[in-house]
């Protein structure tokens, strides 16, 4: 058995975020698309708002993940980690 002891909150919370951003335009290109089909003449889907998810998306899921990520490594210095088998 091997055990995960210590997380790199910046290397981790940096790759979720990444993550997290990707995911973000998964649901905001066709959300923005069926908006498009569905607003009135004159008034468009709210680009701005659309164009600030997947920054807000990075910045919350940076934040999160490094807070998670510090707390992980406190936490494990008294359980031990999570442990996981490995086998091939």
């Amino acid at each position: 058995m091997k055990s995960i002891t210590y997380f790199a909150p910046h290397k981790t919370a940096l790759t979720f975020a990444v993550l997290f951003a990707i995911m973000s335009l998964i649901f905001i290109i066709p959300m923005a698309i069926l908006l498009s089909l569905v607003t009135p003449e004159g008034a468009g889907p709210p680009i701005g708002m659309m164009l600030a998810m997947p920054i807000i998306y990075f910045v919350m899921g940076y934040l999160s993940t490094a807070l998670m990520a510090w707390i992980y490594n406190k936490v494990a210095n008294y359980t031990g980690g999570i442990t996981f088998k490995i086998s091939e």
